[in-house]
């Protein structure tokens, strides 16, 4: 039986652009990145795995801001903010590289998906947009 003050949340996924699910789904396809230079393992071994990878924003979610890539029979959590895995998540070590280069290609399409899907009901709110994610703006010509 639940408390009167127990709060049931729902889960609701919401959709990524499908680009950004693309162009992770291709860094996958490359095979996984060995280090930060992007040096890579041979694509071959990857190929077969790639069906069925998804990234995920859900709409009634927990703090941090976090998007969930789901791969291989794995799940792993990220955060928005800064990439890095969420605490206490396994899964998916082997792709971290890729996903925080795709990550940092993408941060801002996803501060964007995460502000524009946040419910009345979230338990957490929109994230702050950083200045470089903000429309560009058209300057005044001073020459």
């Amino acid at each position: 039986m639940r408390s009167r003050n127990e709060v049931h949340m729902a889960l609701t996924e919401v959709a990524i652009p499908q680009n950004l699910i693309d162009d992770l789904s291709k860094s996958f396809r490359q095979g996984p990145m060995l280090d930060a230079g992007g040096r890579r393992m041979l694509p071959e071994e990857a190929v077969a795995k790639i069906n069925g990878m998804s990234i995920v924003i859900q709409a009634l979610e927990h703090p941090p801001p976090h998007f969930h890539v789901r791969f291989a029979g794995s799940n792993a959590s990220f955060s928005i903010e800064d990439g890095s895995r969420l605490p206490n998540v396994k899964g998916l070590e082997k792709y971290e590289r890729n996903i925080r280069k795709w990550w940092s290609e993408n941060r801002c399409a996803l501060i964007e998906t995460w502000n524009r899907t946040r419910p009345d009901n979230c338990p957490v709110g929109p994230m702050a947009v950083p200045p470089d994610c903000l429309p560009n703006t058209e300057k005044p010509d001073r020459g």
